[in-house]
């Protein structure tokens, strides 16, 4: 690859735009763009798994047709520092092999999550800002600075002859924000005047009216908690939303307490933070949660988030007291510092339930505590009248937010039939003046990941774990002898989340008669014919369980020779 190459040639690319993830779904954005032999990704994101997903970590985008054109990427262009944006990539680069841009900030949070997940590949790292300029045979890519809930957060543009294809990353407007949170709307209005043939505009937020409440006031009410809190004060918040952790270090300063930091992914983005001169802490000001016996309570703030940086789960474990050392207190303040998600609304309010029987004041997630991290109707009306589009793809968001969105953009001047609701694996393919959209162009679907495992999760394995967090398991265990080919002694039943056994007794002990009954009243001519009577007993025993409890747990049937 050479960066700094020819200027645009073409003056009749096709250009091809598919999202592989980010549509009919909040995160796991990536977007493919094509110009003539060139492939270039644009973010590279998970998501959080859905709750039937049972014991699954983290949701990819299927990459199966970007690697079998992979000597055509050019790159994978990173907007943010969030996994939303950049999670995939420690699953994909090993089968993708190329190099990767970003900001300061974004690049070092990547290789935090590298290392976390014990990944050692070299990786070619492109350190970018807003000054950056890669030339490629078909295309220019630059960079223009957004305001998001992570500094370092950049929209891409890349040039072609027919017009600028702009992505806008996750933003919002907010004009109360630091510097280095700071849009730069200059760049983006010389990118409108420029002309702009494609926008692919963030949607998370296209349901809300009006604009976002501003950072500063969710500064006030953060700093209005702190100071009402009495004793300790335990704040949990999403580890990748520096804004809110800005806010949040700030208060714990001026109401000189001492900070405790629970979790990985949150002690690693302060460090990076700090590192790179975005949060100014001293080192004294932080303390191990072991010495917190050595401070008053008025001088202890707690600052957790999960392991995957997650707040709604770290609060839920520290209220069960699964954090070791720490225990909630009659007159502690819990506060959460997040927006939770639709999927885990029920966890937060059993959850905020218990710390309130264990005696802490709970400041709930609020919009005066927490604000949004993704533009509003306003904001979306405003990219779309800098920009002023030819052709627009709103993306990142559920349908519904992909709707409005298109609809705002139709308010706004664009053409609604250049108003693009692309499925993922959707392409809209441009060439001179016309254009069309193919439907299925290109594979896709939901790669999943289990520990360290891509993609080997098959359907049958999570319903089989759907049934067992439902039903449980029922387990048969018996010993035939080798020699008279007979049962020896009786069958064990064992189970796990299906009855109590205790309150189950007669039902345990009619299934241990029956696999008896069985065995003995069917003699075994071979030992090669035990798998064939194991599954007679399993359906035998299924059939038991169900008329019994109407359930129908996992049932596994154990014979040893002896």
């Amino acid at each position: 690859m050479n960066l700094m190459k020819n200027k645009n040639k073409n003056i009749s690319e096709k250009i091809k735009i598919t999202p592989l993830g980010g549509v009919e779904e909040i995160a796991k954005n990536m977007y493919l763009v094509e110009i003539n032999d060139e492939m270039f990704l644009l973010d590279s994101g998970l998501m959080f798994p859905e709750v039937e997903m049972i014991g699954i970590d983290a949701v990819i985008p299927d990459i199966s047709y970007v690697v079998k054109n992979k000597e055509k990427l050019k790159g994978i262009f990173l907007t943010n520092g969030h996994v939303s944006a950049m999670g995939a990539i420690p699953y994909i680069i090993d089968k993708l092999n190329c190099p990767i841009f970003g900001s300061k900030l974004t690049l070092e949070l990547l290789k935090n999550n590298l290392k976390q997940l014990g990944i050692k590949k070299r990786i070619k790292l492109n350190y970018v800002n807003n000054k950056s300029v890669y030339k490629f045979d078909n295309t220019t890519v630059s960079f223009f600075k957004t305001t998001y809930s992570i500094p370092d957060s950049l929209g891409i543009a890349m040039s072609t002859s027919q017009g600028n294809i702009v992505y806008t990353g996750e933003f919002k407007f907010d004009q109360s924000v630091k510097p280095e949170y700071e849009a730069d709307i200059f760049e983006m209005s010389k990118l409108g005047k420029e002309g702009v043939l494609a926008l692919l505009s963030d949607s998370s937020n296209a349901n809300t009216q009006g604009f976002n409440m501003p950072e500063q006031d969710a500064a006030v009410q953060i700093d209005k908690a702190f100071y009402n809190a009495k004793y300790r004060l335990i704040v949990t918040c999403y580890a990748s939303n520096f804004l809110t952790m800005s806010h949040i270090l700030k208060s714990a300063l001026a109401n000189n307490r001492k900070i405790v930091l629970i979790g990985r992914a949150i002690e690693d983005a302060i460090r990076s933070a700090r590192k790179l001169k975005y949060f100014n802490v001293e080192d004294d000001k932080f303390i191990k949660l072991e010495d917190i016996k050595n401070y008053p309570k008025n001088e202890v703030f707690i600052l957790s988030s999960g392991e995957q940086g997650e707040p709604i789960e770290a609060i839920k474990n520290i209220a069960e007291e699964k954090v070791p050392g720490l225990k909630i207190e009659q007159g502690d303040t819990v506060m959460v510092a997040a927006t939770p998600s639709p999927t885990m609304e029920v966890m937060l309010y059993d959850t905020l339930n218990l710390l309130v029987r264990l005696g802490a004041k709970v400041a709930t997630s609020s919009k005066r505590l927490h604000s949004s991290s993704h533009a509003t109707q306003e904001e979306l009306k405003l990219m779309l009248n800098i920009m002023k589009p030819k052709h627009f793809i709103p993306v990142q968001g559920e349908y519904r937010n992909l709707k409005r969105h298109s609809e705002l953009a139709i308010e706004t001047g664009v053409d609604a039939e250049k108003v693009h609701l692309l499925e993922k694996g959707h392409t809209l393919e441009i060439l001179k003046n016309k254009y069309k959209v193919i439907t299925n162009n290109v594979p896709v679907g939901n790669v999943l990941i289990d520990g360290k495992t891509v993609g080997t999760v098959e359907d049958g394995v999570l319903k089989d774990r759907k049934v067992l967090s439902n039903d449980g398991v029922f387990v048969a265990s018996y010993a035939i002898s080798r020699k008279t080919k007979s049962l020896i002694g009786k069958p064990c039943i064992q189970t796990k989340g299906f009855v109590y056994v205790r309150k189950s007794k007669e039902l345990i002990k009619e299934a241990e008669l029956k696999v008896e009954e069985y065995i003995n009243n069917n003699p075994i001519k071979s030992i090669r014919e035990c798998s064939a009577i194991k599954s007679e007993i399993r359906s035998m025993l299924s059939s038991l369980l169900y008329d019994n409890t109407k359930r129908k747990p996992i049932i596994i049937v154990n014979f040893s020779v002896v």
